[in-house]
């Protein structure tokens, strides 16, 4: 298949083209179940969402909305479909509290980094980072590791784009605070080289 832009491929795919739905599901089955896994830590229920979530776009393929990018539009639907899924399951875990008592992942490549350092390193820099509240966690990871703008950060979370600001800002200055200088330096590497500056 040519190379397509995002719009040019929903629009095969809702034509019923089979291999650009096959090519958005390869696109983005990983960045679905590494965010899907942030909010649920239980690989089997998030699985099942993406399967779920590409059964239901293609069966309702003729009635989809047109998008200009896609993985904006199937984070929003991982998300909603995952919350429901914890809700119907009677373990909905509200953000807004943050009382969520499992371990969240906060991406694979903070495990990659994890690993390539030293015992202590790794204790003190995941310390650092399950001290943040869960909506810091998962706005950090939509902003820096999936690369989605404020705007649809706050879209997505269905907050406010001031409070994203606020929430990336609190984040980087809590870490800033816990770590030393060396280990707040080798996370914001990490945001470095997934393209992101700031």
């Amino acid at each position: 298949m040519a190379e397509l832009n995002e719009v040019q491929l929903w629009g095969r795919f809702k034509a019923g083209d089979k291999e650009a739905f096959s090519k958005i599901y390869t696109t983005y089955f990983n960045i679905l179940y590494h965010y899907g896994f942030h909010i649920v830590h239980d690989e089997g229920m998030v699985k099942d969402a993406i399967q779920n979530i590409f059964v239901e776009l293609w069966k309702s393929k003729d009635n989809l909305s047109d998008t200009d990018s896609i993985k904006f539009y199937l984070l929003k639907v991982m998300r909603r479909k995952l919350y429901r899924s914890i809700q119907l399951e009677g373990q909905y875990v509200s953000y807004m509290a943050d009382l969520d008592d499992k371990q969240t992942l906060f991406s694979p490549e903070l495990e990659f980094i994890t690993q390539q350092t030293n015992q202590q390193r790794e204790v003190t820099l995941q310390a650092a980072i399950s001290r943040l509240s869960n909506r810091q966690k998962e706005a950090i990871t939509l902003l820096y590791i999936e690369g989605l703008s404020y705007s649809e950060v706050a879209d997505l979370m269905s907050l406010k784009v001031r409070t994203v600001y606020n929430l990336i800002h609190t984040a980087l200055e809590s870490l800033r605070k816990q770590l030393d200088h060396d280990n707040f330096w080798y996370v914001l590497a990490l945001y470095y080289l997934n393209g992101k500056i700031f």
